[in-house]
């Protein structure tokens, strides 16, 4: 196994830091690692090898401090994973492709589990933000004191690809002649092809830039109440059934208070991991091998 640094004595591997890479490669230019120019690689590189320091640094001040994440969380979490494919061999041959052994596998969730028990453990030490606080940043921006546009629809995707987009065209028609505001669940739940067909197809509440593009103009333009035509994206095609409406409209300072709780939290709690890191990396043993 190459190695890519140690944190006091603890191996960061080349596979961690290859997958590392390529959550942030997708994260921040929507490509994969090998489509980068030099430069672009060089900063994922950088992003990627200080997320795993700090990782490892929270681990092992987590080891010190006796939290570590028991063998039913971990399995718990693996479980969640698992659910997403077909079946548990499925899940492991991919793991397989990616050169992930099941040992390897389990105690990285184990580690990502121990790492988030210490940082909320540290995020505990946070005051809560006081009134004074909250109500000076509502003041501040009250552009951003507000409650958006938005649509709540239940809608029915025929999925379509290729060869099959012209029959997929055909079914979603048939099924538009019997829609209407009292058959829609229904048809959503015996026809649809996306999970929220088992909800009817109701997709709750949904503000602008949340949904593809022709998507989100069929259902901002449609009236409440009314089945509308069929809407083509590239997952297939649509029909949408607008149950309701919500205009733009300012938040009072009680309405956002908790959204204001959370972002002052949220900001003091950055600061307050970095500058812990900081200290930790200040104490440890740090060797970059690649």
């Amino acid at each position: 196994m190459e190695i890519v640094a140690k944190v006091n004595g603890r191996p960061i591997s080349r596979k961690e830091l290859d997958s590392t890479m390529q959550v942030y490669a997708q994260q921040v230019h929507h490509k994969n690692p090998d489509q980068l120019s030099v430069d672009q690689f060089q900063g994922v590189y950088e992003m990627a090898l200080e997320k795993l320091i700090a990782r490892a640094l929270i681990f092992q001040a987590a080891l010190a401090a006796g939290i570590v994440a028991g063998e039913a969380e971990v399995e718990e979490e693996k479980n969640k994973l698992i659910g997403n494919f077909a079946s548990a061999e499925e899940f492991y041959a991919n793991l397989d492709k990616a050169g992930m052994s099941p040992e390897f596998y389990h105690r990285m969730v184990r580690e990502d589990l121990t790492v988030n028990l210490m940082t909320a453990e540290k995020m505990n030490e946070l005051p809560e933000p006081q009134a004074q606080e909250i109500e000076e940043i509502y003041r501040r921006y009250p552009q951003k004191m507000i409650d958006p546009e938005k649509v709540r629809a239940r809608h029915i995707l025929i999925a379509a690809q290729g060869d099959e987009r012209s029959l997929a065209r055909e079914r979603i028609e048939k099924i538009r002649q019997e829609a209407n505001a009292a058959t829609f669940e229904r048809l959503a739940r015996e026809n649809s092809d996306c999970p929220s067909a088992q909800a009817g197809g109701d997709l709750g509440y949904f503000t602008r830039g949340q949904m593809v593009e022709s998507f989100e103009t069929a259902a901002f333009s449609q009236p409440v109440g009314e089945v509308g035509a069929v809407v083509e994206t590239p997952y297939g095609y649509h029909l949408i059934l607008v149950l309701d409406k919500t205009e733009q409209r300012p938040l009072s300072l009680e309405e956002a208070q908790g959204r204001l709780r959370n972002f002052l939290k949220e900001e003091a709690g950055v600061k307050l991991l970095e500058n812990w890191v900081g200290e930790l990396r200040a104490q440890a043993d740090i060797e970059i091998l690649a």
